[in-house]
């Protein structure tokens, strides 16, 4: 569990405690990892940065100890859906879950498993796979991702089903990189002569001057005259007085 504000903070020890008692239940292993903002970066390092800068609580779970360098990859092109753990996944969901259902109910200390298993509140396996597939095979970076994208529009759905009050707010977020909205368009490709063919074109249009100037010359003036352009005039010897 990363966060920004310090591990003595009351609402990070509290949410801590909690992940702490559920995690031991599910026999899960979860720490604590305290990193300061730098203000000065735009970049930030685990995605709660963004909402702590506002003096939101938010905090970050990974399974990585320390974050990501700049364009440093964790995936890559053969992550597929094949390669996806469900049931890592089904527990991750299962902690997360049966955290935020004792903090909103107010569960905290009675030893109650609100998502036990083989309850009607259970995770369902299918569900999981169904949104996995969904995530999948859709984009989900902000240059692909649209105000009015059907994948927004499915998760707004599926929270409609099952809360009261549902928007849809867009933040936009300082940072380093720039995003536009247009996903298609138009690249004009054209082929140019390469260097070597300019220096060709250069030597044949000399040659050709220089045929037609001693033609010209020959013609008017004859062949000697065209030797005596190119011949050397004769030196001048300065007789001392």
């Amino acid at each position: 569990m990363h966060v920004s504000k310090p591990p003595e903070n009351p609402y990070i020890k509290q949410i801590f405690e909690d992940f702490s008692d559920v995690s031991k239940e599910m026999g899960i292993s979860v720490g604590i990892k305290h990193k300061k903002i730098n203000v000065s970066n735009s970049r930030v390092a685990w995605e709660h940065e963004q909402f702590s800068r506002f003096r939101v609580t938010a905090l970050t779970l990974s399974e990585l100890s320390t974050p990501p360098e700049f364009l440093e990859s964790t995936g890559g092109l053969y992550d597929t859906r094949e390669s996806v753990d469900v049931e890592s996944v089904m527990r991750t969901v299962k902690l997360v879950s049966e955290i935020l259902a004792r903090q909103i109910y107010g569960l905290r200390g009675r030893n109650i498993d609100v998502f036990a298993d083989n309850s009607s509140l259970a995770i369902s396996p299918h569900y999981i796979r169904s949104w996995l597939d969904l995530f999948s095979r859709t984009p989900r970076v902000a240059p692909f991702l649209q105000k009015n994208d059907p994948f927004i529009v499915a998760l707004k759905k599926e929270l409609s089903e099952h809360t009261t009050d549902v928007h849809v707010q867009n933040d936009v977020l300082d940072g380093m990189f720039t995003f536009y909205d247009a996903t298609k368009s138009t690249l004009n490709v054209y082929q140019v002569a390469s260097v070597t063919f300019d220096l060709l074109f250069l030597l044949v249009l000399g040659s050709y001057l220089i045929v037609l100037f001693s033609f010209l010359v020959i013609t008017t003036r004859g062949l000697d005259d065209l030797i005596n352009i190119f011949r050397r005039p004769p030196s001048r010897k300065v007789k001392g007085a």
